[in-house]
């Protein structure tokens, strides 16, 4: 092995890893950025109850381009990418609109000073458009207007203790609006087992927070998450392996956070398990759009700021099957 290419791979492990990780200062300047999607050539294949319908590679030469760990729909018909450099991307579907995104801050400078720039998830109020967004490092969990503008953070007690690179990595607004992060890491716990956090309401506004446990798998971390109505949502899980090229995989899982155990875990039903069917690259983020001809899980894969990694978005359509309640997901 060449000794560039085990510095690349051993950069990337550390990148990934969830352990204290120090990132250099942002610059001060910054400009907006356009961002072209390509749609790429990819045979429709089905994993249990998802299907390849479609993807999108996104590039970009700028420094600022990358590192994209969340999504989310807006109740408009966009998306909005997170990176954990502090930016977003706003763009239009790729199936629908124009091929064209617009990349720019998160938040001002100052205000980024405030929580740090490791954005890892984003989720929303689709009555209202308010968006909350978690962040590593600090373990912040900051709210936003419908505009993207920073409105007021909080750093919740019961997460004081997670990884600085583990944090709320997995954190979504379920339909019923109470709010649940996920830490990334599992080793305070064990193989499969991650601290997690219910909250009654808006975290930002004090709400009553209880820990719980999330029953995972050993071998995935949950990355994101997506609200299917109640408290029920849809944990996006991703396992890395190193190698060159490093090797990813990625599996969806279903909890309800009304199955609660007597012992405050949180189990998790995988539900299916992609392999090599879809594209592998690091997915970690994930946005549900609900349509006239079904479901569609959208998944966006953080490059890590590699140049032998991709950024690729995927459109999976989500079968209506019978699913582990006897019941297909929906909105409520």
């Amino acid at each position: 092995m060449r000794p560039k290419r085990l510095l690349l791979a051993i950069f990337l492990a550390a990148a990934i890893a969830p352990a204290t990780w120090l990132r250099s200062p942002e610059p001060a300047r910054s400009h907006n950025l356009l961002v072209p999607l390509q749609k790429l050539a990819t045979p429709v294949s089905t994993v249990g109850q998802f299907q390849l319908v479609a993807a999108w590679q996104l590039d970009s030469e700028h420094e600022h381009f990358g590192g994209f760990s969340a999504l989310i729909a807006m109740p408009d018909g966009r998306f909005v990418a997170g990176t954990d450099g502090g930016r977003k991307l706003v763009f239009e579907r790729p199936d629908k609109g124009k091929s064209m995104g617009v990349l720019s801050r998160l938040g001002s400078i100052k205000s980024q000073n405030k929580f740090s720039l490791d954005l890892e998830s984003l989720t929303i109020d689709p009555a209202t458009g308010t968006v909350w967004g978690g962040y590593e490092m600090t373990n912040t969990l900051v709210r936003f207007s419908a505009d993207l503008l920073p409105d007021e953070e909080v750093r919740p007690e019961e997460m004081s203790e997670w990884g600085s690179n583990s944090g709320p990595e997995a954190f979504t607004r379920l339909a019923d609006g109470r709010f649940l992060a996920i830490e990334e890491r599992a080793d305070a716990l064990g193989g499969g087992l991650h601290r997690a956090i219910l909250f009654d309401g808006d975290p930002v506004e004090g709400s009553d927070a209880r820990a719980l446990v999330f029953e995972g798998l050993s071998k995935y971390r949950p990355v994101d998450m997506a609200p299917i109505g109640g408290g029920r949502a849809l944990v996006l899980l991703r396992d890395f392996s190193l190698g060159l090229p490093p090797r990813f995989e990625t599996a969806l899982a279903l909890i309800d956070v009304d199955e609660v155990t007597n012992e405050n875990r949180l189990p998790a039903q995988v539900i299916a398990e992609f392999g090599d069917r879809i594209p592998q690259d690091n997915y970690e983020g994930m946005a549900i759009t609900r349509d006239a001809d079904g479901q569609h899980i959208w998944l966006i894969s953080d490059d890590n700021f590699m140049q032998f990694q991709r950024t690729l978005l995927l459109k999976l359509r989500w079968l209506p099957r019978e699913k582990a309640r006897g019941q297909t997901p929906h909105a409520h």
